[in-house]
Formats: C-alpha cells, structure tokens, sequence
C-alpha cells in the first residue's frame, strides 16, 4: 500500500499530467479479493491546460503495464466527464470506490454530486446486464467454474436489479448487495465468499445449482427502462471548472523538496554533478537540481521564495524567478542545466524547452566561470587545512587557554596548581581592572571560593567574594581570543566531518598532494566550459576529456602544475572572450517576457 502513492507520482511526472482522484476498483473494493488478487488502482487525470484548446490529438486513457501485484490505469478528465454523462459503470464505481488513494481537493464529492444528477438507469442496467451475460455465457459455461466468475456474475445481476428497482446508483460493497437477494442464496454466498479469500485466483470448484438456477431466472428477465436525457450543460461546467481550478495557496513553509517535486509545481528535474558531466565513479552521490513555478496566490502575496534544498544541498530546486535572475548573471551552476544530457533527465515540462542556451549566453561567462573556478582553487587548499589538521572530539577546555607567569616564560594553570598540589575547583578568581585577560587566583583551605570555571557553563570562568585583605598566589592570563578561534575551528571540522563524502575524503587522504583533486577538476573543467562557450557559442555539459578529469580527480598530478594550468587556460578564456561575437549581457527585456510568459502558461 505504501508503494501505490509513489507510483501515482512516477504516472505523473512520466506522463506529464496530474492525477486528481485515484481509488481501487474491482474484488478489492467489492470486497472479496482472493489472495493473490492484484490492486486494480483506477484514476482521472488532466494535461497541461492549453492542450485541451490545442488541435493536436492528446491521448485519453493512460494504460500500465502490470508491475508486481499493482494494475493501474486511467483517463483524462474530458473523456471521464463524457462517459459519465453515459453512467458508465466503471467510473461511476470508481467514484464510490471504499478505497480511495487520492482525493484533490474534493474532486470524489463533485463528481458523486453529478454522478447522481445525470444518472441513466437504462445504460447503467445495460452495464450490468452485459456483465452478467459476459460472465454466464463466457465464463459458467462449464462443469468446473471459479469463485471469482461466481461472485463477478452474481454482483452484476444484483446491481442490475437494483438500478431496475429505481433504486438509483448501486453500492459498491458487497455485503449491500447481499442484503437484496433471495433468502436461498443468503445461505449460499457466505461460503462462497469464504471460498474465494482463502483460494488462488484461478482455482476451480464445482458449480452450485441454486445459484445457477437463479441466473438463469435473471437471463429471461424482461425489464423496459425508458430512456432519459443527459445535462451536457452540466458536464461541461463541472469539465471546464476542473481544469481552471486553481491549486490552493502554498504557505512559504510547505515549500520542501518533496512538495516541489510535484507535478503542479515541478518544470524541470534532473541528476547534476558527476553523473551530468561525465565523471561519476564507483560511490559518487547522486546530485539532483530543478526548477519549480511559484503558484500565482504565492507570487503576489508579501512571501518570497528562491530554492528549496535538502540539508547537505545534495538536492536543490531553484524558483524559477530566481533561476532565470541567475541565469541572466551567467551563473555556471543555473546555465549548464540548460544543457543536461538527456539520459540525466528525470522530467522535463515542455515549458522548459523554451528557455534555450542562446537566450543567455553572453561575454559574462568569461567572469563568471573564470571567478568560479579560481575560487575552486582556494576551496582546495582550504579543505587540505581540515584533512592534515584533524581536531580532537572532545573540545579543549578554557583553562587549557590559562597561563599563570613563572620566571622568563609562562606554565599551564592546571600544572602551576598541581605542583603545588592545589585544587583548582578550591580557588577563587578576580578580574584585575585595567589588564584585559589578567585575572588574581586567590586560595585558602576551608575558604568559601567557587573554583575557576562555572559548573553550569564550563566554557566560562566563574568569579568569587574575595576578602579584602587576602592575597593573590597567582597572576593567571586567559588568551580568550585563542580559545574562541579553537571553539569555532573545532565546530567548523565536525560539521565537516558529519557532512563530508567519504568517497571523497578517502580519496584525498591516499593520494597525498595536500589538495582536494575534485575541486582542481572542477576548475579545469569550468575553464574548459568557458572556452568553448567563447569560441563556439555552445554550452556543452557531458565533457569530451573524461579520461584526463578523472586523472586529475585521483591525484595524479602535483598541485602546482594544475594551478599553473588552470592559469594559463584562465588567460586563454579572457581572451577570447574579448574576440567573442556574443553580447555582452543578455537581453533583460526578453528574459522577463520569457518568464511572465511561462508563467502565465504553466498556471
């Protein structure tokens, strides 16, 4: 049950439409389901909204093939509210499925409510007189049956005979049909029932003469249901307010990344990094970047939003306002998912496609990337700082900082006390006005003092009542500024540790070079990037040199050739963008009717 919801999701981003109601239909919802019986899960969906004003012909129906236990399948909203005007059966069961897996915004009680106000008992028993029929001629025509044909027949007749009696929609359950047959069959079914839980689909038992006798009495049933006439007027108001209807305000807090993955969201999805630019090895994460549309009930409130990202940014989603606003500053992260390769591409709405490369491409590039990968250079050095100079588990105390003067020099409090066999949790301390960090350390046996450092916050020193007249034994110095620069370093290290990839951090300690390799390939590969978007105007993603990447990405060269490298290319990108035909920026008056334009189509 737990995977029935994720498939929902994947129907939705595969076929780029979304799915308004989704319930269980046949012997689950009926109520007995044998058990090897699938999940026949059944669902209304709707497209992107232009499509149903476009002359292209859209599919209506969505067919899965079987996975596992799960049969799924369903139709578009327009084709759903037709047949309703028909009272076909099998929406109209949908509709008062017991097992219901998604509700939008009361979708199941709009559409009981017409369901009921253009019901035709003329092709609802015609529905069920077929099925039965279909059963009793196909299916029980032979001297071993199964459960299920049983059951499937004699729910049909039993639904036939309900519409008959102008009773209206049948009940979906079971046992509410059950109630309405002769007292004889009332005998019967229990057991049958009893039969088809505890056997396989297709096992067979022999054939029962009181229920056959009584479907037999229903074939030569005569029943003259006159026809009537459907509200076309109401199904086109309750198609139309379907696909109109605005989804309901999102709070600024509800924007995570599983909510903007969703399809009334969600423009563009795709896996970025390594696996995007062709240097993935064994162990390397999986990174995952898009772009999600604001709703318009978002967009004019007072809120803002830019991205949404998961806690370590493995996962990040930028707002497409503050996606295009990159964009437009050439930003090397935002630009190259305009040009992902397509096995990367997880979901692409067809608005996407017209924020193309050439719209933003631009002499910008030759700063943008350029800043960006020399940063990539001192980002590398700066992590070798943590790999050679791991920090202690525990943080140092503050009197490890303490120093009290002793000849020429200077020893540890904790030493000076302890050759003196003094307690430090027995003395007393006194700031010393006019000598910041110099502080008097008083001792006296069986004198009141609270120590030298608070209990209840053990990072700081604690302060006595001292007596006027009693002597210091001690002039103690506290370097606050050296204990505060190790608390901060020892805090920044194990959030590092606690975040740093493995893979990663192993991979740099083996090779030895005193510099993290993937930030140096980085670097080569932006240079590399912005060259070409100099040269050729191309934004080219998947990148051609692997092989060397990757040399550079194990360690195999010293730290100084590469940054010489990255030099030389860095001069050779400036330049050539000088030569460079592109603008120098892109074109802001087009950018911002590109967006408005999107939009206005994606709401």
């Amino acid at each position: 049950m737990k995977t029935i919801p994720t498939l929902l999701e994947e129907i939705e981003t595969s076929r780029n439409v979304r799915i308004l109601y989704a319930a269980e239909s046949g012997g689950r919802a009926w109520g007995f389901a044998s058990p090897d019986s699938d999940y026949d899960i059944r669902f209304v969906f709707t497209r992107e909204k232009l499509s149903y004003l476009s002359v292209r012909e859209e599919f209506e129906s969505i067919d899965l093939p079987l996975q596992g236990l799960l049969d799924a399948g369903g139709w578009d909203i327009r084709k759903a509210a037709r047949l309703l005007g028909k009272s076909n059966g099998a929406l109209v069961e949908w509709l008062h499925s017991p097992i219901v897996y998604r509700n939008e915004d009361g979708f199941r009680e709009r559409w009981q409510e017409s369901a009921r106000a253009v019901f035709c008992p003329r092709s609802s028993h015609a529905h069920y007189r077929g099925l039965a029929k279909q059963m009793i001629f196909g299916k029980l025509d032979r001297e071993e049956v199964r459960a299920k044909d049983y059951l499937y027949a004699l729910r049909a007749i039993l639904c036939a005979r309900w519409v008959a009696g102008g009773k209206g929609i049948p009940p979906v359950p079971f046992p509410d049909l059950v109630m309405t047959a002769p007292g004889d069959l009332q005998s019967v079914i229990p057991d049958l029932l009893r039969h088809k839980s505890e056997s396989a689909e297709g096992e067979l038992m022999q054939k029962i003469p009181a229920l056959d006798l009584y479907l037999g009495e229903f074939i030569n049933d005569e029943v003259d249901i006159p026809e009537s006439d459907t509200d076309i007027a109401l199904l086109d108001s309750l198609f139309r307010n379907e696909i109109a209807a605005r989804p309901p305000r999102v709070p600024v807090g509800d924007f995570t990344v599983d909510r903007v993955k969703k399809l009334d969201l969600l423009l563009f999805d795709t896996i970025a990094g390594s696996h995007a630019y062709g240097t993935a090895v064994a162990g390397s994460d999986e990174d995952r970047r898009g772009v999600f549309v604001a709703p318009r009930s978002f967009i004019g409130g007072l809120d803002r939003i830019e991205q949404v990202s998961d806690e370590r940014s493995d996962q990040v989603y930028y707002e497409i306002g503050q996606f295009f606003t990159l964009l437009l500053k050439n930003n090397p992260n935002a630009l190259e998912l305009l040009a992902m390769p397509t096995e990367c591409v997880q979901f692409e709405h067809s608005l996407f496609r017209l924020i193309t490369p050439d719209l933003f491409l631009s002499k910008l590039c030759g700063r943008t990337f350029g800043e960006y990968a020399m940063g990539q250079i001192r980002k590398a050095r700066g992590l070798n700082k943590k790999i050679v100079n791991p920090q202690p588990e525990t943080r140092r105390p503050p009197l490890d900082f303490c120093h009290v003067p002793q000849g020429q020099g200077s020893v540890p409090v904790l030493e000076w006390l302890g050759s003196r066999s003094i307690n430090a949790q027995e003395c007393g301390l006194t700031a010393v006005q006019h000598t910041a960090g110099l502080y008097a350390v008083y001792y006296e046996a069986g004198a009141d003092y609270r120590g030298l450092v608070s209990p209840k916050s053990p990072d700081a020193l604690v302060f006595s009542s001292v007596a006027i007249a009693a002597e210091p034994i001690a002039w103690m110095h506290f370097n606050q500024d050296a204990f505060r620069a190790h608390c901060k370093n020892h805090r920044e290290y194990r959030e590092w540790v606690e975040l740093r990839n493995a893979e990663r951090y192993h991979t740099n300690v083996a090779h030895g070079r005193g510099y993290d390799s993937k930030n140096l390939m980085h670097t080569l590969r932006l240079l590399e990037m912005a060259g070409e978007i100099a040269r050729e105007g191309i934004l080219r993603t998947r990148r051609p040199n692997r092989e060397y990447l990757l040399q550079v990405r194990a360690g195999e060269f010293e730290y100084d050739e590469l940054v010489d490298r990255a030099e030389g290319l860095l001069s050779e990108v400036q330049a050539e963008f000088e030569r460079s035909s592109l603008p120098n920026e892109p074109d802001r008056d087009a950018v911002e009717a590109l967006l408005i334009e999107i939009r206005e189509r994606f709401a």
